[in-house]
């Protein structure tokens, strides 16, 4: 296919050599690019470097010399990432640049290499480490935040690629590797997706992958994708796929289905993988790009294969995305940087033709606003609009191309298709469609604007204009004006923050309101300079100062002063163009000085004046007329002035100044008062002969000798203008001046015309002879001059000799102000213009039927808009329809058609409308049925209504004509809310209540309607017949929740009986809140308690009840519904309400109530009542909680009750009460028991001695002792068995030493019972005790015996040792003694004493005394 023809363009925008980037360093870790903006590439021969490649100025590149391991440049500013390793170890120092700036943003160093790094976004920095995922954020002083673990199948990889969704809801991380064995070349991918809501990953096969987002049909959300491009080798067979998923998919909206489509290698490119994949969002494309050079593009949409081609003979390592034009960037290993773009003149084409899938062609056209596919989509138009699909129409027509269907052609179509009941008008859907598109054009704008404004929700279009969705034209703010005050200043805010331009445009819209401009100048321009559009804002003050005024000085200052700060030329131009004269001169000329403009700042009137005064008083005459006749800066009246004080020799200057500002009359005074009148005749003659009449008059005034002022005229003769000379001689009575000048000019054939023009002047007595006898005169001039001399006859007989006989009636009627003369010469000279004249005349002097007659003479129609008004003002119709008949045989006008219709109606000729409007004609229709709607004309309004199919407006005309029936059948064909409301409200008052149901049923399916028709029955006490209409409303198909809350609403105030039933049936399609009013209004609270309970409004539900017992209280229902309050204080307000009207059910309350009470809180109550037996069910149940109120208010019923069994049993299982306080309250009790569970207590809380004494008194002698052996006091169980002895208690005195036995010392016992002569009843303890005293001491010996053996055992073992040594040592030869010893070996003599140690006594026992 030829390149111009291909639907992809590849051209090559840069190579990397010619730059002086050598080719060793154009490679994957040496180039990065991170966006169509920048190119980094590292250097590190000759020396380390960074290269940074600004795209918009490409052969400019950035050297700098920095020592990096890896660089890359933000997307979008000139911030640059730098990456070096810490020598020495296996970390990598991170920093952040502001290249412009020249500042450091912030640095890390990370504790473990970076593999990879990318700008996920303009703020964020993604991190790869060998394990780990990061980010880094530029902003504020945060560190890199780690966001996930990479998956095992991106163990041992290349990262290649990390990107994020949008949303940076969702990321994905891309890695290479090796190939399987079976398959080396053919290289991996791996792909991990991580979703950060769910903190989840998911590991898959893929080599590139990129997000989109794309617009499922019927959901307002975008959906996000991930594309991935996979080629794998499995079982021998090598697959290659690319996948599209929808991520995240909204629970109950449209979801994109998933796609995959094949990728096909040539035979070529066996061992080829994707490198890269990027998304035209622009166009809805997705480009796969392949390292040796292929690239695939598909349909984001449906995955179809679009195009597949070879971009490049050498590999490609690096892509990025080109989002302003909808391609993408590549770099190949040449250094080639290619850009990809849509070829959008053919790809439309290539699609609908090469491919033949005339579905994708026009979607790509709707999508990217393409040529190509006009005739498609007008077709497919057509035809959606033959099958009544008006809404897919209405959504083709909105994304047309290029606006091929946003044409008044289309409204029309859509307004001609008739609304079925109960339906969206079609109209109305291909508006909100082109809403929410985008904004409207200026004919789409108007016809919306119609119906809203008809429908009197001007509201909307203020929203509208704000969102900058309408396209404002005068038309619009005619519509619009009537009755409605928008908030300029708002909308002004609205449309700034989306488009300045578009600001630009409204504000000067505003500045050309009648009326002045709502918002004050100054409030505009500071609005734009607040955002610093300068530009904006100069352009809204050069178009709204150009008057020029006086009271905008401060504002010239303004414009003059921004611009010279920020755009000096722009300063400089607006001053060269010389728009403004009212601006603070010394301030500008301080700021152009400032910026540089030094002209301009000379250009200041007061230097120019000084220049001028110093070179008059330095005698510098020359330079002071060149100044005076060359500068446009000084002060001419200051300047003139100076001029005449200073009197210079030579007047030139002042000739000057006053020639050229329109001060001759003051210079002829000066040199005519000091005698230089040559400079006077210098003047005349050299430098400006066309003043010479001002100079005339002013030496006239001075009374400069004639001689003089007639040589001075006869010197310039011809060249002096006559008329004005005329004049000035006129005004001083000094025509006689003239005569030898005008002696000079007749003798030049110019005789005629001065005499009469003479004579007008001077004698006009004489005028009239001289028309009669001269002919040889300029007779429209003259006739003219004698027009302005009042000389009306004069001027009437002038114009009628040369036969201008417009001009002469013209003086007839305007000057000599006679009508019936001007008929009469009209008669005379039967043209058409002079009828004319009459009859515009007479048209203006309220002769209205005359001025028709003469206009239809005249066979003029230019006049019809004005007959028209003067006929209608003065009633004449019936002259009227004649005039407009002829009219319309000249010329076709909407007017003249609607005016004629308009005047048969009201001469009452209803048969000649019907006539008419049957014939061709151009009326409009509309307006005229509505012009006599207005004027009460409704027969005449009935027939054009019905004509021209307005069922809305005749359904009204009907009503006024008491037509009621065929006014219904009139408003069901409009099926317009408005129309059926007018007709039902009609009806309703007229009691056709039949009528107005079927009105009304098709009202109230409509939300914003339902609540007018009914305050419209209730008013006029038509209860019945409502609720009668409601109740039909409810079968409807289109029947809605303000139906049946808007007759719940009517049952509460009218039918209560019905209302519990209506709520019942149908409590899930009320408007519950709304319901819940009328309830309470109309106190139905048995009804108001269900609604609550219905909508979850537990509490309100819980309030009624107990507010309104009587009616609502049901004891099932109160339990269910008190658990779900959310209110505390309802828990314990419903515990009082139960105490006080249904006692015998509290219990029963409370128990449901357990689990969320204060118990505590809860017996506080009922003890505060006095009624705390009440609740001792519901105490005993929750006693288990361990609750101190609960167990003292158990306890304390217990002891009324003398049910000690229980009182014990709860003061053993539940200890969380005041021990001491109860124990004393019971300890005096009268029941035994009473005092025992006293006794209990005591012991219980460690109070040993009362335990006991208690006890004691009770004679409950076992407890006493049991009591005194669990104290573990020794001294508490000797002191019970003294009272044992000393009450006689000889067995209570034997049972007390087993129960104490591990307290009691034995010699104690012994003596006591040797005292008391008790040894009898001590005895079997005695002999326990020796028992066990004797095993003790049976075990130490045994112990001990076996010690001296263990001992005995080890010393016969260490013996045989020694002696088997000796044996040894005889088996051997002498050893030679050593020098200075004796010949033999003799061991040291040491006294054994028990084998070295000292004596020990027997078994280790202290010697044993005397007993």
């Amino acid at each position: 296919m030829a390149a111009a023809n291909a639907p992809i363009t590849m051209r090559e925008t840069l190579t990397l050599p010619s730059i002086g980037i050598t080719t060793q360093f154009i490679t994957f870790t040496h180039v990065t690019m991170e966006s169509d903006k920048f190119i980094c590439v590292r250097e590190t021969a000759p020396q380390n470097s960074i290269v940074i490649v600004d795209m918009n100025a490409p052969n400019q590149p950035l050297r700098r010399s920095i020592t990096a391991d890896s660089a890359i440049m933000n997307p979008t500013s000139k911030i640059l990432a730098l990456k070096a390793q810490i020598q020495g170890t296996t970390q990598d120092h991170l920093q952040i640049f502001n290249i412009e700036a020249k500042t450091k943003i912030k640095s890390h160093q990370m504790p473990e290499q970076v593999v990879f790094w990318k700008w996920i976004t303009p703020k964020i920095l993604g991190l790869v480490t060998q394990t780990s995922v990061f980010h880094w954020s530029i902003e504020g002083d945060s560190e890199p935040v780690k966001m996930f673990e990479r998956t095992a199948n991106l163990a041992n990889t290349q990262i290649i690629n990390y990107r994020c969704d949008p949303t940076e809801k969702w990321l994905v991380l891309v890695g290479i590797a090796p190939g399987s064995p079976e398959r080396p070349q053919l290289v991996k991918g791996n792909m991990q997706l991580f979703s950060v809501d769910q903190q989840r990953s998911q590991a898959l096969e893929a080599h590139a992958a990129s997000f989109a987002t794309f617009k499922v049909a019927g959901n307002e959300n975008p959906s996000t994708l991930i594309c991935f491009a996979s080629r794998s080798f499995n079982a021998g067979q090598v697959a290659s796929k690319m996948h599209i998923i929808e991520l995240g998919a909204q629970p109950g909206k449209p979801s994109f289905t998933k796609k995959q489509a094949d990728l096909f290698f040539p035979p070529d490119f066996a061992d080829d993988f994707p490198v890269s994949m990027q998304i035209s969002e622009k166009y809805g494309l997705i480009y796969v790009i392949t390292k040796l050079g292929l690239l695939f593009v598909y349909d984001l949409e449906t995955a179809t294969a679009v195009y597949r081609n070879r971009i490049s003979p050498d590999p490609i390592f690096l892509t990025a995305e080109a989002s302003s034009v909808g391609g993408f960037y590549a770099i190949n290993r040449r250094g080639q940087v290619l850009l990809a773009t849509v070829n959008e003149q053919t790809i439309v084409s290539f699609v609908s033709g090469q491919l033949n899938n005339l579905e994708l062609a026009v979607s790509l056209a709707k999508r990217g606003n393409l040529p190509g596919a006009e005739d498609l989509v007008v077709q497919r138009f057509q035809e959606l609009f033959a099958q009544t699909k008006y809404k897919e129409a209405a959504e083709l027509a909105a994304e047309s191309p290029q606006g091929i269907l946003r044409t008044p052609d289309t409204v029309a179509k859509f307004q001609s298709v008739p609304v079925q009941s109960g339906q969206t008008p079609p109209l109305l859907q291909y508006f909100g469609t082109l809403l929410t598109r985008g904004k409207l054009n200026a004919y789409e704008s108007l016809e919306l604007s119609r119906l809203v404004v008809n429908q009197n929700k001007k509201n909307l279009l203020e929203n509208w204009l704000a969102e900058d969705k309408l396209d404002c034209s005068e038309e619009l703010g005619d519509l619009v004006k009537v009755g409605y005050t928008p908030d300029y200043l708002f909308l002004l805010q609205t449309i700034l923050r989306t488009d300045p331009q578009g600001a630009v445009n409204f504000a000067l819209m505003m500045s050309q309101m009648e009326g002045g401009c709502p918002v004050d100048y100054n409030t505009i321009t500071d609005l734009f300079l607040q955002r610093n559009l300068i530009r904006e804002a100069t352009a809204f003050l050069l178009d709204v100062l150009k008057p020029n005024l006086p009271e905008h000085a401060h504002l010239q200052t303004k414009v003059l002063e921004v611009n010279l700060v920020t755009f000096p030329n722009v300063a400089d131009a607006i001053l060269a163009n010389g728009m403004f004269s009212h601006y603070d001169r010394p301030r500008v000329a301080q700021l152009c000085e400032k910026a540089g403009l030094y002209l301009r700042a000379l250009q200041d009137p007061v230097i120019h004046f000084k220049y001028i005064e110093a070179a008059a008083k330095t005698g510098q005459i020359k330079e002071v007329e060149r100044v005076t006749r060359e500068s446009n800066f000084y002060d001419p009246e200051k300047t003139k002035n100076f001029l005449m004080e200073a009197k210079l020799p030579d007047a030139r200057p002042l000739i000057n100044v006053c020639d050229r500002f329109g001060f001759v009359p003051d210079l002829t005074h000066y040199l005519y008062t000091n005698n230089m009148l040559r400079y006077i005749e210098g003047y005349v003659q050299k430098v400006n002969p066309g003043n010479a009449h001002l100079v005339v008059g002013q030496l006239l005034d001075d009374e400069c000798p004639e001689d003089f002022i007639k040589g001075l005229i006869l010197s310039v003769r011809s060249l002096l203008p006559v008329e004005p000379l005329v004049e000035e001689c006129e005004k001083r009575n000094h025509l006689r001046l003239l005569t030898q000048f005008l002696e000079h000019l007749v003798s030049e054939g110019s005789q005629d015309n001065l005499l009469i023009l003479t004579a007008i002047k001077a004698d006009p007595s004489r005028v009239m002879d001289y028309i009669n006898r001269l002919d040889n005169f300029d007779g429209p001039a003259v006739g003219e001059v004698a027009v302005e001399a009042q000389l009306y006859e004069e001027a009437f007989a002038i114009f009628k000799k040369f036969n201008l006989n417009v001009q002469a009636v013209n003086v007839l009627l305007d000057n000599i102000r006679t009508i019936e003369r001007a008929v009469e010469f009209a008669f005379r000279v039967e043209e058409d213009a002079v009828w004319s004249q009459v009859a515009k005349a007479q048209l203006r002097e309220g002769l209205v039927s005359d001025a028709i007659e003469s206009f239809i003479r005249a066979d003029d129609v230019t006049q019809f808009l004005d007959v028209i008004r003067a006929a209608e003002d003065a009633n004449a119709y019936h002259d009227l329809v004649r005039y407009l008949l002829m009219v319309r045989q000249k010329t076709k006008e909407p007017k003249v058609d609607s005016e004629l219709i308009y005047a048969y109606a009201k001469i009452d000729r209803l048969a000649e409308i019907e006539e008419f409007i049957l014939m061709p004609n151009v009326a409009n229709l509309q307006n005229v049925g509505d012009r006599l709607f207005d004027e009460a004309l409704f027969e005449a309004a009935k027939i054009i209504y019905a004509f021209i199919s307005n069922w809305a407006k005749l359904a009204i005309t009907l009503v006024k004509l008491k037509q009621y029936q065929s006014a219904v059948e009139a408003a069901r064909k409009a099926n317009s809310a408005k129309t059926w409301k007018e007709v039902c409200f009609a009806c309703v008052d007229a009691e056709e209540f039949r009528l107005a149901q079927i009105c009304g049923l098709n009202i109230i399916i409509q939300v914003d309607d339902l609540e007018e028709v009914s305050e419209y029955y209730q008013n006029r006490g038509y209860f019945n017949e409502l609720i009668s209409l409601m109740e039909s409303g409810l079968g409807l198909e289109r029947a809605h929740m303000g139906i049946f809350t808007e007759l719940g609403v009517l049952y509460a105030r009218y039918r209560p009986e019905k209302l519990m039933e209506h709520i019942k049936l149908f409590s899930t399609r009320l408007n519950i809140p709304k319901l819940i009013r009328a309830c309470d209004e109309q106190q139905h609270w048995k009804e108001l308690t269900y609604l609550y309970v219905q909508y979850d409004e537990f509490d309100n539900a819980a309030t009624t009840v107990m507010n309104h017992s009587p009616e609502a209280w049901d004891h099932m229902q109160f339990k269910d519904v008190i658990v779900k309050v959310a209110s505390v204080e309802l828990y314990y307000k419903a515990v009082h309400f139960y105490l006080q009207e249904h006692p015998d059910l509290i219990n029963d309350l409370l128990n449901v109530l357990a689990l969320r009470v204060d118990h505590s809180r809860v017996v506080d109550i009922m003890r505060k009542a006095g009624h705390l037996r009440v609740v001792k069910p519901y105490m005993v149940a929750v006693q288990s909680n361990n609750v101190s109120a609960v167990n003292e208010a158990l306890n304390e019923i217990y002891i009324e009750e003398e049910d000690y069994d229980r009182l014990r049993e709860s003061i053993e299982l539940h200890d969380n009460f005041d021990q001491i306080g109860l124990a004393q309250k019971i300890e005096k009790h009268e029941l035994l028991e009473m005092r025992r569970v006293a006794a209990y207590i005591y012991k219980k809380a460690g109070r040993w001695k009362q335990s006991i004494a208690l006890s004691k008194k009770d004679n409950l002698y076992k407890d006493a002792m049991e009591t005194c052996s669990q104290s573990g006091d020794r001294e508490l169980s000797e002191d019970l068995l003294v009272y044992f002895i000393e009450q006689g208690k000889k067995e209570c005195f034997a049972s007390c030493l087993f129960v104490c036995y591990d307290l009691i010392r034995p010699d104690f016992v012994l003596e006591l019972a040797w005292l008391n002569n008790m040894i009898d009843f001590a005895f079997p303890y005695l002999l326990q005790f020796i028992r066990e005293y004797t095993s003790k001491v049976d075990e130490l010996v045994k112990d001990k015996i076996e010690a001296q053996n263990e001992l005995k055992a080890k010393e016969k073992e260490e013996k045989d040792v020694v002696a088997q040594h000796n044996m040894y040592a005889q088996l051997l030869p002498a050893l030679p003694a050593p020098l200075g010893m004796g010949g033999g070996f003799a061991a040291p003599s040491v006294p054994m004493g028990g084998v070295g140690m000292p004596p020990m006594p027997g078994f280790g026992m202290p010697p044993t005394g005397s007993f």
